[in-house]
């Protein structure tokens, strides 16, 4: 039995050396007169992997357990919420956090859902930039009126948007927030 095993392990460090020789062994050399080498077969290989996780496929795994929409649209509505209060109390810089992490998250969209980036980049361009201009220049009422503009945006394209078992997602209409989602943040940031 010890010689059997003994076996194994030798057998398992031939193999592991035999490999880590064949992976390293050409990695870099050219092969005959002048054609690519290994390098050149790991760039397209590289680029193949890249194609395809940065290819919608709802097939592969990974895609397919990617947030849709609506689970963005709850991230939105959460930093929006921080947003607002924040700004409300004067601090500017949990609002323009919460804008930030709101470009983020259309991103996010941008790739896992690509047919509807061209209506949300609509919307998110002109609105996000709006409420950062206003933020960054601690401007409260240009805060107002970018924010209101935004979320009346946001139901406009609810109304005409048709997704999941609804036939219209007006259903979800946006107002400004009156009560903050989270108890346990001192918006003004003292």
């Amino acid at each position: 039995m010890r010689k059997k095993v003994w076996w194994i392990v030798i057998g398992v460090a031939v193999g592991s050396l035999a490999l880590l020789t064949a992976c390293q062994g050409t990695a870099g050399t050219a092969g005959p007169a002048g054609a690519p080498g290994k390098d050149a077969d790991m760039t397209e290989v590289n680029k193949a992997i890249d194609a395809r996780f940065t290819t919608v496929d709802r097939k592969l795994p990974l895609w397919a357990i990617q947030p849709g929409t609506a689970p963005r649209m709850i991230e939105l509505t959460l930093y929006f919420n921080n947003m607002w209060f924040g700004a409300q109390a004067g601090n500017w810089d949990l609002a323009r956090f919460e804008a930030y992490r709101s470009e983020e998250t259309v991103k996010g969209i941008y790739v896992t859902r690509p047919a509807r980036e061209a209506v949300l980049k609509a919307w998110a361009d002109p609105n996000l930039a709006a409420l950062i201009k206003a933020i960054e220049a601690k401007d409260k009422a240009a805060f107002e009126k970018a924010y209101d503009t935004a979320i009346a945006g946001c139901n406009g394209c609810h109304a005409g948007s048709e997704g999941g078992p609804l036939k219209s997602m007006g259903a979800f209409k946006i107002t400004r927030p009156t009560t903050p989602l989270f108890s346990n943040i001192d918006y003004s940031g003292k």
